[in-house]
């Protein structure tokens, strides 16, 4: 049975395509408020804004040339680029599910003479040795994925011992939640254009919990709602309100994420944890 792949994916790659997007597939990390006339989404100002996400990753990842490094679903290859651009005797390894991702990944070459590799894989049955990774990325795709668990447990045993784990994950809170907005048609209208996502409210435990159970060290948590807030000005379209359906699936997905995330509904989270 084929997996069941993000709806929006088929936006992304469309725009990939048409030379409307970069390498990136991720939301962006703003420091700033953008300014309201750049926020068309191939505005340069988005482009750095998602650039600066995978530079926050990096730089709570810790690394260092001469490392090797596992990007669990890694969409178009943005955050393997941003590391060989950076460091050098690196060992990139990417894996996606979606095998037309990784055609656009194998699009990439390396500019530092970096070894770039890309594999078709289930981010919760990791086709890797134990102790392979000196670095496991995982940015904004957790949520995807069968369990958090089970994932988190494949990422302890690839990394080698000292090895460090950057992710970041969206979950959501009860805030938002009420009797006419219940769990369940929340969780529905996400999954209509984001899914799979299967634990919304990570009733099943936190990447912060988990990892703690686990035994990682060294844990670091850093809340970034309100750095990704800015997201919606790009994505959402303006002639887009609350009280108008778009009639598409994907962009309702979004509206749903904004009102959540403008709701105190939302967090966005960013973690790093050592294996010891």
């Amino acid at each position: 049975m084929s997996p069941q792949l993000p709806v929006y994916f088929d936006r992304l790659i469309d725009a990939w395509e048409n030379g409307y997007s970069g390498r990136c597939a991720h939301l962006g990390h703003w420091d700033f408020a953008p300014e309201p006339d750049q926020t068309d989404p191939e505005s340069e100002g988005f482009r750095i804004a998602q650039q600066r996400l995978d530079d926050v990753m990096i730089e709570m990842a810790m690394v260092r040339s001469a490392q090797s490094v596992l990007d669990i679903g890694c969409g178009f290859g943005g955050l393997i680029e941003c590391l060989d651009s950076q460091f050098s005797d690196m060992n990139l390894t990417g894996i996606n599910i979606d095998p037309r991702q990784l055609d656009i990944c194998q699009r990439l070459r390396s500019k530092s003479q970096n070894s770039i590799r890309w594999q078709e894989a289930d981010a919760c049955e990791l086709p890797f040795a134990d102790n392979s990774f000196d670095r496991v990325f995982c940015v904004e795709a957790i949520f995807h994925f069968s369990s958090r668990r089970t994932f988190i447990a494949e990422v302890r045993r690839v990394l080698k011992p000292g090895g460090r784990f950057a992710a970041s994950d969206i979950r959501l809170t009860d805030s938002a939640v009420t009797s006419s907005t219940p769990r369940f048609m929340i969780r529905a209208l996400l999954n209509d254009g984001y899914g799979p996502w299967p634990d919304p409210w990570s009733t099943n435990g936190t990447v912060m919990s988990i990892c703690q159970e686990l035994g990682f060290m060294d844990l670091r948590l850093m809340d970034a709602t309100e750095n990704t807030l800015p997201i919606y000005d790009y994505i959402v379209s303006k002639k887009h309100n609350d009280d108008h359906d778009p009639g598409d699936s994907a962009a309702r997905s979004a509206m749903v994420l904004r009102w959540l995330h403008q709701n105190g509904g939302l967090r966005y989270e960013y973690l790093s944890a050592v294996k010891p």
